[in-house]
């Protein structure tokens, strides 16, 4: 098994996130709670994984641990006294870990060393992070107003998931089916937010590999001319 380093490291974040993605989908066909705590099962399993991809950041491996803790224990009591506070802070939970992830991942993939495979990965665990982090804001939208946004059936966050990451991720990449729309303002000023910053990414991140990618061709044109 290869040494987990920060040239392989992100392989772990992405499958899990893939993964997280995929079972919300199967989630959303299943009805009642099996399917809610089949999911919870699986975002655990994942912030688990996840340890593997940043153990190369022993500040932020601890905050995941802390993270966790909370996810479990705020889920085992949304279970047993169902309130809409404790879904608050379970969704709270779940940005704090995407912002987190995010800010970890953008360090190490933008703007240092030449690219290889694990900045391609990381560079799309970026992207999928993006997705995920507006997908939980607007799930906290419609925990607050359950008619925020018009095409998502009420449910709980657990399974409308998949669709409420399906619209962040169709409004990220700009396509806009108008299957999902927004009905209220606060719900309208993520959206457009989440369409100049999925743009801006773009931008970034080719630029970015590019300049890489330059300066690493001038660094080994240096060392041979030496």
């Amino acid at each position: 098994m290869q040494h987990l380093s920060k040239q392989n490291n992100f392989v772990y974040l992405f499958f899990s996130l893939i993964t997280l993605l995929f079972s919300a989908a199967v989630v959303g066909e299943l009805p009642g709670s099996f399917g809610e705590d089949l999911f919870s099962f699986v975002t655990l399993l994942m912030l688990l994984a996840s340890i593997k991809s940043i153990r190369t950041d022993v500040t932020w491996t601890k905050t995941v641990y802390v993270v966790i803790g909370f996810f479990m224990l705020l889920t085992f009591l949304g279970k047993f006294f169902p309130q809409d506070i404790y879904v608050y802070f379970i969704l709270i939970t779940l940005l704090v870990f995407f912002i987190g992830s995010f800010t970890m991942a953008f360090k190490q993939v933008l703007f240092v060393g030449d690219i290889d495979g694990n900045k391609i990965v990381g560079s799309l665990t970026l992207y999928i992070l993006l997705g995920l982090i507006w997908a939980t804001i607007y799930l906290l939208i419609l925990v607050m107003d359950h008619q925020a946004f018009s095409g998502i059936e009420a449910g709980s966050w657990q399974q409308i998931f998949s669709r409420v990451a399906y619209y962040s991720f169709v409004t990220l990449t700009t396509l806009g089916y108008g299957d999902i729309l927004p009905t209220n303002h606060i719900a309208e000023f993520f959206v457009y937010m989440e369409a100049i910053i999925g743009v801006f990414y773009m931008a970034i991140i080719v630029s970015s590999l590019i300049s890489l990618r330059l300066a690493a061709l001038q660094n080994d044109k240096n060392n041979k001319g030496n």
